[in-house]
């Protein structure tokens, strides 16, 4: 015994006319012993196709013949021929009717040209949804499994391949760039070289902007290139401890000017205008560095209290265990575990002259206790030589930590250190070990960073697509400057 469903589909243009669709769908009885219960995916899938297919095709007649109407002569153009376009969308290839129009002859005379008003809507021949879509699963999942995931769940043909997520999510991500970039643009003519001239206000833990940024290592795909290369992952926001981190942002570029123009991007939507007191953490690295020197004033940089006590603590911990595993030297390696503990609490509260002085003297205690012949004390004299070759290179981005973590501001790079987990080595080097060019992968990065600051959509939904001007390119040239930029 057979049931048939079958879903009709009906839909009235602006004109009046209604167009139907019918679906059906055959369910036999036999199949509920198998625990076939209810409509299927397969079922679902064609539904939605049909469905899809309905509504695709009314919107294009109705938007090609919106455009065949000229905006100035209020006339129909001419018709230069029909073709069938090809759009894809999460439901399904469509196929439609894609009409070329001539220019205006009335209101352009002499003109010869034609354009598709299809390709004005769908310039991709897909959806933004599927762009979207397809973006978002190759952001934070491998190709070729989000590739499999669109397969499984949504009406799409066979081609729809690893390839083709790999080069959308690239589109995605270039086009999200260049948005981008001309917003770095209007963002550096506005942020200037400013003083703060807000009112200090006491305990206003909101009136430093923070940067938190740290670099990841990418495995590099190149042959000609370095076994990997370096990403600069940054979280820019306001506030101290427990508040909301701000925004992320990624950028293959290592030069100041790039680092810059893409901090003072997030600073702006964090709400930055030139006027506040912004402060750098970092872990001393030298592509770094060159972020403070190149920010409005007035910037501060801190070294990340992490990086300095995780170069202080294996050292206290050589110390402790040497204390009680030698009885003869057991005096001597106490009063070292003090001063160790001394270093530290002096560089915790910012005395940077002090703690180098007794890191000196400490060294210089060090090195004749190594003929002793025990490997730990080698071992000592080695991490206190790299702590002090650390403090002096950041002498000057060393501060009162004590009193900026009384006071509720941050004093480390958290933040940037999660950046790097969230938006690269969860995608890129942990689980996977790819290997990735610097294009592809400063661009799949771009689609991870807009997807984390909710802002992914928005980035597709941006006016490119409004239509082109009716006159053909080679009659509609560009002004000399901004062809030449």
């Amino acid at each position: 015994m057979a049931v048939e469903w079958t879903i009709t589909i009906e839909g009235k243009n602006e004109f009046g006319d209604i167009c139907r669709k019918e679906v059906r769908i055959d369910k036999r009885w036999e199949r509920l012993f198998d625990g076939d219960f209810g409509l299927s995916i397969e079922d679902g899938k064609k539904i939605m196709e049909a469905l899809q297919n309905a509504v695709v095709n009314h919107e294009a007649e109705t938007y090609s013949l919106y455009r065949r109407v000229c905006p100035d002569c209020h006339t129909f153009r001419a018709v230069k021929d029909y073709t069938t376009r090809r759009i894809r969308t999460v439901f399904g290839i469509v196929r439609v009717r894609n009409p070329r129009w001539m220019v205006c002859s009335d209101c352009y005379p002499g003109m010869v040209g034609a354009f598709a008003p299809l390709k004005e809507i769908c310039p991709d021949r897909a959806t933004s949804e599927l762009m979207e879509l397809t973006a978002r699963l190759g952001s934070v999942m491998s190709y070729r499994q989000a590739a499999n995931v669109l397969t499984k769940f949504l009406p799409v043909e066979p081609t729809e391949t690893h390839a083709t997520v790999r080069k959308r999510t690239i589109r995605v991500g270039e086009r999200i760039d260049d948005q981008v970039a001309n917003e770095e643009w209007l963002a550096t003519r506005k942020m200037e070289e400013r003083h703060q001239l807000e009112m200090p206000l006491p305990g206003d833990r909101r009136k430093e902007f923070v940067i938190s940024i740290d670099t990841a290592h990418v495995r590099s795909a190149e042959p000609n290139s370095a076994r990997s290369f370096e990403l600069v992952v940054a979280r820019c926001g306001r506030g101290g401890r427990g508040d909301a981190g701000g925004r992320y942002f990624v950028t293959a570029s290592t030069e100041q000017k790039a680092i810059r123009d893409r901090t003072l991007h997030a600073l702006r939507r964090e709400g930055y205008c030139g006027y506040g007191d912004v402060t750098v953490l970092s872990d001393g690295a030298e592509i770094l560095k060159r972020l403070p020197r190149a920010m409005p004033k007035p910037t501060n940089h801190i070294i990340d209290w992490f990086h300095i006590a995780m170069r202080v603590q294996p050292m206290q911990q050589i110390a402790d265990c040497m204390v009680r595993s030698q009885s003869d030297l057991s005096e001597t390696l106490s009063t070292i575990d003090r001063e160790i503990t001394a270093v530290k609490w002096r560089l915790w509260h910012g005395r940077v002259d002090r703690a180098i002085r007794d890191l000196e003297g400490l060294l210089a205690r060090l090195k004749p206790l190594q003929q002793e012949g025990v490997f730990s004390l080698a071992r000592l004299h080695s991490l206190g030589s790299q702590l002090l070759t650390y403090i002096r290179s950041n002498r000057g981005a060393i501060v009162n930590y004590g009193q900026r973590y009384r006071a509720g501001l941050r004093v480390a790079t958290t933040l940037a250190e999660s950046a790097v987990n969230s938006l690269v080595g969860k995608r890129m080097v942990k689980k996977q070990q790819m290997r990735w060019t610097l294009h592809s992968a400063h661009m799949l990065m771009q689609v991870r960073a807009a997807e984390i600051n909710g802002e992914l959509r928005d980035r597709l939904r941006a006016p490119f697509r409004q239509p082109g001007p009716n006159v053909p390119s080679l009659f509609n040239p560009k002004p000399p400057l901004l062809r030449a930029a």
